[in-house]
């Protein structure tokens, strides 16, 4: 069942502005094809990340000082990429060959290349109709990638093997905001920082989303120390609890993408509240940020929960 998503309006004071749907329409226009393409390549992978909410906890530790049970990254980390090696041996088996089919055939069919939105709705109509399938092999290859320790590590090594020379080539989006070169933070909100790690909203999300980023570069979480991984875990833990106070959400959902589902290069934490999307047609905050009758009452929103930030975790520094 979908929720009605909340708008920026009515998690704002009362002076602001509900935009129109053509307004909306107007902002969203506005984005860049860039933007456009990052978003619609990362929309799979936000909407399953999901999903993680109903891992978080599993394997979580006493919570401490924060109402939000801190997570566990790395062990859920490993979860997560062991999920995602079974997903890619199902999809390869039972989704590619029949998704090469149907595309190939309804581009001759139509005489010229596909549009985007014509790829987007035949690899859904294909994921439908095998998606019993597609989960049956799935489960089977996780059973046998999980047979035991041995082969769970084994299976780690040659994900991370195989992915690292890809991620070395993604971009880097966050060492100019780190280091606050010119310009780097025009289009960003951060909403806590320290010498070590900051914290920024995910603008390409289309619902309230922060992510947790070390200054420090790195890629995956088995490059940071046990005490940097640790140090993410809570502060991440905090901004679940910060976006409670102000917002109202329960805890949030935590994680770090396995390597295969990055589009970036440098390691983050998510962090994913229940607070659903800023408008109905999923409008990212970017489109927000870039119009200038919308951006004040995107930075009020979540001016809301880097005040409630600084409480649990102290001034920014």
């Amino acid at each position: 069942m979908r929720v009605t998503p909340r708008t920026i309006h009515n998690t704002t004071s009362a002076a602001s502005t509900t935009p129109s749907p053509s307004s909306r329409a107007a902002s969203a226009a506005k984005a860049s094809d860039a933007v456009d393409a990052v978003v619609n390549a990362a929309d799979g992978a936000f909407h399953a990340s999901r999903d993680m909410r109903s891992r978080v906890g599993i394997n979580a530790v006493t919570a401490g000082n924060t109402v939000t049970a801190v997570p566990r990254l790395l062990e859920d980390w490993k979860t997560a990429l062991l999920e995602a090696a079974a997903e890619d041996l199902a999809h390869a088996e039972v989704i590619e060959p029949a998704l090469s089919k149907a595309l190939a055939l309804a581009e001759t069919s139509k005489g010229e290349p596909l549009s985007r939105g014509e790829h987007r709705d035949i690899r859904r109509d294909v994921g439908r109709a095998l998606k019993a399938e597609y989960n049956d092999a799935k489960d089977a290859h996780h059973h046998d990638l999980s047979k035991s320790p041995a082969i769970k590590q084994q299976t780690e090594r040659d994900v991370v093997l195989a992915q690292r020379p890809r991620v070395a080539q993604l971009r880097d989006v966050f060492s100019a905001t780190a280091q606050k070169l010119p310009g780097a933070r025009d289009n960003e909100i951060v909403l806590w920082e320290s010498k070590s790690a900051m914290v920024v909203v995910d603008t390409f999300a289309p619902s309230p989303k922060a992510l947790v980023v070390p200054k420090h570069p790195l890629q995956l979480p088995i490059d940071a120390s046990a005490a940097q991984v640790d140090e993410l875990a809570l502060i991440a833990a905090h901004v679940s609890d910060a976006f409670s106070r102000a917002q109202g959400s329960p805890p949030a959902g935590i994680w770090i993408n396995p390597p295969q589902h990055l589009t970036v290069k440098q390691m983050h934490v998510h962090v994913l509240p229940d607070l659903g999307q800023f408008t109905n047609d999923g409008v990212p905050a970017k489109a927000f940020l870039e119009d200038p009758q919308f951006r004040p009452q995107i930075e009020q929103f979540f001016a809301t929960v880097a005040s409630e930030l600084e409480r649990g975790l102290g001034p920014a520094t």
